[in-house]
Parts: structure tokens; C-alpha cells; sequence
């Protein structure tokens, strides 16, 4: 029973293999309680190697193990169907590292490869087929990421709620972040899509897509801005004295620098107690580049979560920021 982990693919068994190897229903359910296995869907199991520092479903936060949980359940459930599924929509974006913002991963998605009589299982959405080659990542087929973006905004809540096109403007941010797609291959998928009904909305947010934000937050804030009547630059460099910073954002033809404070940034891993060192040299590291790039001209606005819903508050901070530097510039 120790050495199931050895005959696990990925982390993850089968109960027909764990028999064939003499671990039998009675052993798995005293794995499951000892905490050294996970029940992921009917007749599959992650198993953990006792070697090892942690789990495979445990990650650094709430959110990175739900991702990590959710990366192997939907593994599992595609070849628990022995290749007449892939993974889909938001599955198939975790499965590529891809950011998600509001995705429901108590819920995976796939796809069917050809025919239609694939049963649905628990937990599970199973769409028709995509039309497209499948893609190989870490043992897993999917959807091509690009289409994967495109979905993620034009799939109904499991509630019954609509489409959350801005899913796709997330993901679509992440993927060009991180290489996975392109531009072109985000054109290509929303023409493949071109017949949905709600795939305006989702080609209008492409059209914003933007490889230099790197984080939900940071996507969020570009939106709003733009909401706002805004052009921005991600990532915009900022020399001083030979070295360059990067803000966040910079408000397009002025010295306002934007910057979205996620507070990982300060705090560290919400799966820790915070170092509170740690945070106050953060602190004092982020106040002397401020300082800096103010001295050089620069005019900072400081944007957290909970400010990104009051837009009106916001735009009265933005346009008072740019009439400071419209001042010192006359």
C-alpha cells in the first residue's frame, strides 16, 4: 500500500490498477483517511509519495491548491474516459498555467473528441467537439489554449447564469504573459467561434489583450482605465540615475504611473503566517522606488482589489494625479 505512489502516472492511479497490484477498496479508504491519498472522481485517486515535502493536491496557497486539486481531477477524468474527451474551457487553461479569475474549479470542463454518446460524469460539463487537433500538456490532452481562452467567456455559469466575457480577457492577458498564445492565435480562435452568440463581446476584450500584465489585478486595473477614457502602457520603464524601474501602468502621454497593489506583494504566501520583517523591508524597498520615480517627475496612483469596484472614486484619484503633473510640468 506504501508503493502505490510507484505505480502512479502524474500522481494519479486508477482503483483497477491499484487492485492489479494488490491495493484493494479497504486500503484505499485508509489511505484517504491517513491524508496520503485523494479521492479525485469515481475510481481515481492522487496518491502521495511518502518521500516527498507535501502532496501533489497541496500548493503554496487556498487558491494554488484548489488549481492543483483541480489540474489533477480533470487529468484524471480525461483518461478515465480513454481518449474520447479532452480538457476544455477554464480545465484546459489550468492545465497550461494560465491565469483564471471568477472560473468555478468544483466543476471541470471537456470536450468531446468525436462522438456524442460519452456519458456525463459528477462534476463534469461535457461539451461537443471543439473541431480542432488536441494538445499534449504534462500527460493531458486539451483544447489549443487560444480556443480555451475564447470558451472560458462563452460558457453559461453551472447556475445557469450568462457568460462572463471578461474571463476571456483574464486568461487571454496570462496566456500572452506567459508565451503560451499568440495574438494571431487568439484571432484564429475567436474566428473558429465566429457563429456564438456571445463572441462580439469576447472579440471586442481581445482586441485589449496585452502580454505585459502579469497578474488578474493588473488586467482588472488596465480595464477599468480604459473604462475611464484611459490609454495605458504596461510595464512602463522608468529610468533613474541608470537604473530602470517598471510601474505597473503609466497613463498614456503623462508622468502618471498606476500600480496595483495585491498585498502577496507585502504579505508573502497566504499559506504562511506573514514574515513580518519580511513585509517591512517590502514596505521600505517599495516607499524608496516611489520616491524616486517621484523625484524624477513621476505621479503615482495606488490601486488595491477593493478599489477597482468604485470606478467613479477611482477616476476622481487618476485625474487629480494628472493634474499634479500637469502642474509641476508647467
Amino acid at each position: 500500500m506504501d508503493e502505490l505512489h510507484l505505480h502512479a502516472e502524474d500522481g494519479i492511479v486508477s482503483a483497477a490498477r491499484a487492485g492489479e497490484v494488490g491495493v484493494t477498496a479497504v486500503d484505499l479508504r485508509r489511505m484517504l483517511r491517513s491524508g496520503s491519498a485523494l479521492r479525485l472522481c469515481r475510481g481515481w485517486y492522487a496518491v502521495r509519495d511518502p518521500a516527498g515535502e507535501q502532496a501533489p493536491w497541496h500548493g503554496e496557497d487556498t487558491w494554488d491548491s484548489a488549481r492543483r486539486v483541480h489540474r489533477l481531477t480533470t487529468t484524471a477524468l480525461v483518461r478515465s474516459f480513454g481518449g474520447r474527451v479532452v480538457a476544455s474551457h477554464h480545465s484546459a487553461l489550468v492545465l497550461h498555467g494560465v491565469s483564471t479569475w471568477q472560473a468555478d474549479l468544483e466543476i471541470v470542463h471537456l470536450a468531446r473528441t468525436g462522438d456524442d454518446h460519452s456519458r456525463h460524469r459528477r462534476g463534469a460539463v461535457i461539451h461537443p467537439p471543439c473541431g480542432l487537433p488536441g494538445v499534449d500538456v504534462g500527460g493531458c490532452t486539451s483544447t489549443p489554449p487560444a480556443l480555451a481562452v475564447v470558451d472560458v467567456g462563452l460558457v453559461r455559469q453551472p447556475s445557469g447564469g450568462p457568460p462572463r466575457p471578461f474571463e476571456s480577457l483574464v486568461a487571454g492577458d496570462s496566456a500572452l504573459h506567459q508565451g503560451v498564445v499568440s495574438i494571431q492565435d487568439l484571432a484564429v480562435a475567436v474566428e473558429h467561434r465566429r457563429g456564438h452568440p456571445h463572441v462580439r463581446a469576447v472579440r471586442r476584450l481581445l482586441e485589449h489583450a496585452d502580454g505585459g500584465h502579469e497578474t488578474v489585478g493588473e488586467t482588472r486595473l488596465a480595464h477599468a482605465l480604459r473604462l475611464l477614457g484611459h490609454d495605458t502602457e504596461a510595464q512602463y520603464p522608468w529610468p533613474v540615475d541608470g537604473k530602470e524601474y517598471r510601474a505597473d501602468l503609466r497613463i498614456h502621454g503623462t508622468g502618471v504611473l498606476v500600480e496595483f497593489d495585491g498585498m502577496t506583494k507585502y504579505l508573502g504566501n497566504a499559506s504562511r503566517p506573514p514574515d513580518a520583517l519580511a513585509a517591512r523591508r517590502a514596505f521600505a524597498a517599495e516607499k524608496v522606488r516611489q520616491d524616486r520615480m517621484t523625484e524624477t517627475g513621476a505621479e503615482f496612483v495606488r490601486v488595491t482589489w477593493s478599489q477597482l469596484d468604485d470606478l467613479a472614486a477611482l477616476g476622481r484619484r487618476v485625474d487629480a494625479a494628472i493634474a499634479r503633473w500637469r502642474l509641476r510640468c508647467a
